[in-house]
């Protein structure tokens, strides 16, 4: 298994492999804006699964023999498990304590605490049908539904990062049972479970803020930045891409169409920040367009900026716009299942561009204070 691949190739080389996942969080240099002890993907068969990208967990390590499809122990033969090298040890030197259940062919983990607890963000997703890079698609069970009763059982599956992993049980266990929570990402406090929590408000303030993807496309010199610190409004950090014609930035809020999410309905007006690299205080040529990702369906208006008049202009080059939500985009009935804006390249040549402070005005409710 080739952990540290230096892209995601599918199957086992894709294993382990934290960058350039589901949810776009990943700089052109390979960076990320979470530490790799903090992080962990999710299945899109969970039931809180949209919107899941950038929520964060709390998660506990329960004790005991693992669980999974109808409540059947899992077989250890199934997973990563090499009781061979049992006397293996973690990063932090401590030894397997070992599988009593190892004689029945199941796990049975032995937490290293099971009142410890490590928050996490979700930054990739595990798709139950799964379409590697270069092979055929095939099912990945582990993160399909699983008929169960037991709650720890599969309901909710998450695989966490190694780092994490190895702070809750040795990883000579391939898996474990979890107590899993939404939480805050940043107080900790609890969020509601159903529907998931999303920012239905913010989309970007110095980072893509809990149920949006960022992912930049058509970057043909690798120069983008999910988050570039001190290139945002006031000093804060940005989105930046320099893209090609008819590249651009998009904002996805996976599963978002559903109800209980639908971050576009009742939206009244959609404004932003934007800033050209090349020639600040100039208007990039950019489109902004609204749409559902699943079916890849496009609200009939696009807002060319080029031609809009901004709403205010900031220092080093910044300009504002706040666009109303209706008359711009005419989505009509089609507004409850938006779950996207993309920001796209309509010039002839490159464009390098940084966004911030991107946000949806629901009901004309006023927007949140600007950073000064």
């Amino acid at each position: 298994v080739d952990v540290f691949a230096p892209s995601r190739g599918g199957g086992m080389s894709a294993f382990g492999i934290l960058e350039w996942g589901g949810c776009g969080y990943t700089n052109a240099d390979g960076s990320m804006p979470f530490d790799k002890g903090e992080v962990s993907s999710y299945a899109d068969a969970n039931p809180d699964f949209p919107g899941s990208c950038g929520r964060c967990y709390e998660v506990q390590c329960v004790p005991g023999i693992v669980l999974g499809r109808n409540d059947e122990a899992v077989q250890y033969g199934n997973w990563y498990y090499f009781p061979e090298h049992g006397n293996a040890v973690d990063d932090m030197g401590r030894t397997f304590p070992g599988n009593p259940a190892e004689k029945d062919g199941y796990v049975y983990v032995k937490c290293w605490d099971p009142e410890k607890s490590v928050r996490v963000h979700v930054v990739d997703i595990c798709p139950c049908w799964y379409s590697p890079k270069g092979q055929q698609p095939y099912e990945q069970p582990s993160c399909c539904f699983k008929n169960s009763t037991n709650p720890r059982s599969g309901q909710h599956e998450m695989d966490l990062s190694f780092w994490v992993y190895e702070q809750l049980a040795h990883p000579m266990y391939p898996e474990m049972m979890l107590n899993i929570r939404p939480v805050d990402c940043y107080s900790g406090a609890a969020l509601p479970t159903s529907p998931g929590y999303i920012n239905r408000d913010t989309l970007y303030d110095n980072m893509v803020t809990t149920g949006w993807s960022w992912f930049p496309y058509m970057t043909p010199t690798h120069n983008f930045n999910v988050t570039a610190p001190g290139w945002g409004l006031g000093g804060s950090a940005a989105a930046c891409a320099e893209i090609s014609p008819g590249g651009g930035m998009t904002w996805w809020c996976r599963g978002c169409y559903r109800e209980g999410y639908q971050p576009f309905n009742g939206a009244s007006s959609i404004s932003f920040w934007l800033r050209d690299r090349y020639n600040p205080g100039n208007v990039p040529p950019l489109k902004v367009v609204v749409a559902q990702q699943e079916d890849d369906t496009y609200c009939p208006g696009e807002a060319y900026l080029t031609s809009i008049t901004p709403s205010a202009r900031g220092a080093d080059g910044w300009i504002q716009w706040s666009l109303p939500f209706d008359s711009t985009w005419n989505c009509g009935k089609l507004t409850p299942t938006r779950d996207k804006i993309g920001f796209q390249s309509v010039g002839s040549a490159n464009t390098w561009f940084c966004l911030d402070e991107l946000k949806i005005s629901h009901d004309g409710a006023a927007p949140a204070p600007t950073k000064k």
